[in-house]
């Protein structure tokens, strides 16, 4: 080219200048980055050894290669000696540069001034099409100039820096930034390095302070400068985007516009990465400089360079049909006019002017490849660009003005994609990945910024631009890289906003608990303490709930206001796009809120329910969880979201013993609280069972570090059969049920020791001395000393059968709750089951007793407690079971009077209980004896359970006969008491048998005695 003397201008031969220039700085770029390599010398050795060892020779061109590496150790040196001589070529375009990056290097005012890319500055001529004679250079990027400027005249100083035009270029570059970009995220500081440079080069030293003054005019005013810049394209191009929303059509006529407003946009994005981590900061500037270089609003900047794109791609038809038809109407006739008016064209030249204009007729906006008719236009400026031309387009600027206009039009059908690449590409961010970071938490922090954070997810799908057809190798690492940048985008938006819906659940469960019962007492306290002080000025130290609401000024905001202000603008971001495309992988942003506010409802609960020591309290529990989905439905109507399912989800998994993470759900824990706790305290005595309140109460004999009574009552056990739902109750009941049948199989251990005893004892009950004998050695008592053990078998079986009792009572105060709760939530369904039990016979109905016992009702005999023993005993004969089943009925009939040996069995008539949980025995007998002979199928129910009421009146009636105590005939009133609390709780005994074995009237007298006691205390 310089060989031919080629004439170069950006205005005119826009494709030819703009090629020879990246050419030359693309050869720059690359010699300087090899000699970034450290290990250059090393790999290209070791290629030549591997190269020589697969083909037996030595690569043809290393020796060359080699050489080259040598020379370019110091690139500038070089660079300067062999572009040198081509200065003259590199001189003319950048001349012809100078109006175009003068008139687009300026300040944000002077864009304001200009009324730059407004639509609406001008409304008479808003259906015109954009033109001007430079069009080609309106939305070329000015990083690209400063490239070409700095770059350039770094390699040939000594003839550019002589041009006064191309010196106050020069000028301009080096005051607009510190650094240009080299290639991706490899960057040149540009005056440390023309420093380097110039230091070396006589006379230059008026040159070096030139560059030291530009680089402080730099430090001081391109910050603003830029920032400005920012300001203004924000404003600029959320008008563009609303106007062109509304007028879809604008994008013919203005589609210039379009790719000027987002090439400006692009290059200071591409700045400001450039300068984050280079800027110099010191002193006290350093935050107000830290505030300007990381610019807290450019998320809003790159929200609308991703909309116009997205509104350039979705109507991309509009604008090929405008300009195709623009271009066969207008624009192929006018160049066929001005064609033909010429007449210093060579033969070459004309024709391909001639087919050109013919061509032009032919173009519809379904043409998708018009890349020879550009072509052609690229050959005739490098034809006509030869010193030996007898035409220039210089001395006919209409002809190239034209066929520049035309050319970009052409761009407008089968381009569009290649001009959204040049103009708006942010690929560079996949190799700022650690900015992006930054800015993407920055944004999620400021909630004017935050509706904006879901732009950076889409970025990611620009990353596909970065990739090179000779370069395969990136393209698994930068799709990957794309896929888990946009993973981490939508992840932390997707936390950002169930966090700040986990505060406003806080605020609202707060809000909740002032509505409690607790906080009325303390209400009602504060309030007595006001009245007995009414002359004294003491301030309220309480507020009501509900004075929240109340405000002043709507200026004030709450708590509540911010919060509720930042979820509207992090729900607009997650509503702004249905879905992102990256790589071909589609992401759902809702999909990403609806699995993180699963996992914050979840969390939520697991931090509730394990506030304290102890769990809370289940009516608290639900209260605050319903508070948590008040929250999440006044989110649905903002961002459309499954909210049933996510309950459903959540909810349900509490129901089971552990949630899909392997994690404790509300099931486990109040199973375990219950089991390990309560009832294990209930074991000790410390906790009774009070059937007349339905609940169980704190013995008062022992300091408890919680109330019972909240936790068992019907309230709070209903809230519980809610939390856990049917399946949730079912599977405590389980739990429950499996260590009964552990008590069982520890009492058929200890019937089994004293089986011959046993035995005996159930043949000879109708020999008192044999019965005297048999029950000493049965109880482990001292016959001499008539001392009574305390770790006795009866004491054991006792102590068992009261454990089996408390656990299944319980059991029926759980039951009870969830069939209430079903009552009123189910009537129609819980109809059926009652009708089903209430009609089945008596086959159907022990079929019918496990779906029974989901629901609450009670049945004859407990399926569960018959499932369970049998596997616990699938290694035991059934005859053999059966007889120990036998023998526990009698050692529990025989253990029975020992009751009457211990003050901790008085009966208390306003509770129904004793302090050692007796009233639970009966409970514990019946629902034991029934499931035992229905898992044997002898039908022999009735017989046994009358084996055992004989037994059990035949010795207390002979302890009254034996024993004369006032204590003993005490205690044995509250025995008494049992025998009738058995007969009221089995379905196979009756009160006409009771009496057939024990005088009712003793029965009577006793629950006389239990309250005539009770009144005298």
């Amino acid at each position: 080219m310089d060989a031919a003397q080629f004439k170069l201008d950006i205005t005119t031969s826009y494709d030819l200048t703009a090629g020879y220039m990246n050419l030359v700085i693309n050869l720059i770029c690359m010699m300087v980055l090899l000699s970034r390599v450290d290990d250059r010398k090393a790999v290209l050795g070791l290629f030549n050894a591997a190269y020589e060892l697969s083909n037996g020779q030595s690569e043809p061109t290393f020796p060359r290669l080699g050489q080259m590496i040598i020379e370019y150790d110091n690139p500038w040196k070089k660079l300067t000696e062999d572009l040198g001589p081509l200065n003259r070529l590199i001189h003319c375009s950048l001349n012809s540069l100078g109006t175009v990056y003068v008139r687009r290097n300026i300040t944000a005012d002077a864009w304001r001034n200009a009324q730059m890319l407004s639509l609406v500055a001008s409304p008479q001529q808003i259906l015109y099409a954009a033109q001007t004679d430079t069009i080609a250079c309106e939305y070329l990027s000015l990083d690209v100039m400063d490239r070409w400027i700095i770059l350039s005249v770094l390699v040939c100083h000594n003839t550019l820096l002589n041009d006064v035009v191309i010196a106050n270029l020069w000028q301009r570059a080096l005051q607009t930034g510190l650094a240009i970009r080299l290639f991706r995220d490899e960057i040149l500081i540009v005056h440390q390095t023309i420093q380097s440079v110039f230091e070396n080069v006589k006379s230059y030293n008026k040159k070096l302070q030139e560059v030291k003054d530009h680089y402080s005019v730099a430090l001081q005013t391109s910050l603003t400068v830029h920032r400005d810049r920012r300001r203004f394209l924000r404003g600029t191009l959320r008008e563009l985007c609303l106007l062109i929303k509304d007028q879809v059509g604008l994008l013919g006529p203005k589609i210039l516009f379009v790719w000027m407003a987002l090439s400006f946009s692009r290059d200071e994005v591409m700045w400001l990465l450039r300068h984050i981590d280079i800027w110099p900061v010191s002193g006290n500037k350093k935050t107000k400089h830290t505030d300007e270089i990381a610019d807290k609003q450019l998320p809003e900047l790159l929200y609308y360079i991703l909309e116009l794109r997205s509104l350039v791609q979705q109507h991309d038809g509009v604008i090929k049909r405008y300009y195709s038809q623009y271009v066969t109407g207008y624009d192929a006739l006018i160049l066929t006019d001005i064609v033909q008016s010429i007449e210093n064209l060579g033969e070459k030249e004309s024709i391909l002017l001639s087919d050109f204009c013919a061509d032009l007729l032919h173009i519809s906006q379904d043409s998708t490849d018009l890349r020879s008719l550009r072509l052609d236009w690229f050959r005739f400026q490098a034809y006509v660009s030869m010193s030996r031309s007898s035409f220039s387009l210089n001395s006919d600027r209409r002809l190239a003005v034209t066929m520049n206009t035309t050319v970009f039009h052409l761009k407008m059908i089968d381009l569009i994609d290649e001009m959204l690449r040049e103009t708006s590409d942010l690929s560079i961010y996949c190799f700022y990945t650690q900015q992006l970071e930054t800015q993407l938490h920055q944004c999620l922090q400021l909630p004017s910024q935050s509706r904006y954070t879901v732009s950076f997810a889409h970025i990611c799908s620009n990353f596909r631009s970065a990739l090179h057809d000779l370069c395969p190798e990136e393209k698994a690492h930068i799709i990957d890289r794309s896929l888990k940048l946009c993973n981490l985008v939508l992840d932390e938006l997707a936390k950002e906003t169930a966090s700040v819906t986990a505060r406003l659940c806080e605020y609202e469960v707060r809000l909740t608990e002032q509505l409690s019962p607790n906080n009325c007492a303390k209400l009602i306290e504060e309030h007595d303490k006001q009245k007995s002080n009414k002359n004294s000025n003491t301030a309220r130290s309480l507020v009501m709930p509900g004075e929240e609401s109340f405000r002043c000024s709507r200026d004030a905001l709450t708590l509540a206001d911010k919060l509720q202000t930042a979820l509207h603008e992090l729900c607009s971001a997650v509503t702004s796009s249905k879905q992102v495309v990256v790589s071909d992988h589609v992401f759902a942003p809702r999909e990403y809120l609806a699995q993180q506010l699963e996992s914050q409802l979840t969390q939520s609960i697991q931090a509730l329910i394990s506030s304290s020591e102890h769990p809370m309290r289940p009516c608290q529990l639900l209260a605050s969880i319903n508070a948590h989905m008040i929250v999440l439905q006044n989110l649905d109507t903002i961002v459309t979201l499954d909210v049933t399912r996510l309950f459903n989800n959540v909810l349900l998994q509490q129901t089971q013993y552990q949630d899909y993470h392997g994690n404790d759900t509300l099931t486990s824990i109040y199973t375990k609280w219950y089991l390990e706790v309560v009832l294990r305290r209930m074991s000790t005595g410390q906790i009774l069972f009070s059937p007349h309140f339905a609940a169980l109460i704190a013995n008062p004999d022992y300091q408890q570090t919680f109330s019972p009574d909240q936790y068992t009552d019907n309230r709070e056990l209903r809230a519980l059969s809610l939390l856990l739902g049917p399946y949730g109750v079912k599977t405590m009941s389980e739990k429950l049920i499996w260590h009964v049948a552990s008590q069982i199989t520890e009492l058929n251990k200890i019937v089994n020791d004293h089986r011959d005893a046993l035995v005996l004892a159930r043949s000879c009950f109708d020999k008192p001395e044999k019965m005297r004998e048999l029950l000493l050695q049965l109880s482990g008592d001292i016959k001499d000393k008539k001392q009574i053990s305390a770790n006795g078998p009866m004491e054991s079986v006792l102590q068992r059968v009261t454990i089996i009792g408390e656990i299944l009572s319980f059991r029926s105060l759980l039951h009870a709750a969830l069939h209430d709760v079903l009552k009123r939530r189910l009537p129609f369904l819980l109809s059926i089951v009652n009708d089903l039990h209430d009609t089945a016979n008596e086959h159907n109905l022990l079929m019918l007793s496990e779906l029974c016992m989901a629901v609450g009702i009670s049945t004859d005999v407990d399926i569960a407690l018959v499932h369970a023993i049998r596997a616990q005993t699938k290694q035991t004969e059934p005859d053999e079971h059966y007889t120990l089943s036998c023998l526990l009925l009698v050692f529990i009939a025989l253990s029975l009077p020992r009751l009457a040996l211990t003050q901790n069995s008085q009966y208390s008539a306003s509770l129904l209980a004793s302090k050692n949980n007796l009233q639970c025995i009966a409970l514990a007998v019946s629902t034991v004896a029934n499931a035992l002979f229905c898992l044997h199928g002898r039908n022999d129910v009735v017989e046994r359970m009358k084996e055992f009421l004989a037994l059990a009146s035949n010795g207390l009636l002979r302890m009254s006969d034996d024993n004369s105590e006032v204590d003993m005939a005490k205690s044995r009133q509250f025995v008494y008491v049992v025998l009738d609390q058995l007969v009221r709780c089995s379905p196979f005994l009756s009160f006409d048998l009771l009496e057939s074995c024990f005088p009712y009237n003793l029965i009577r007298s006793s629950y006389q005695y239990c309250y005539q006691l009770e009144e005298l205390k």
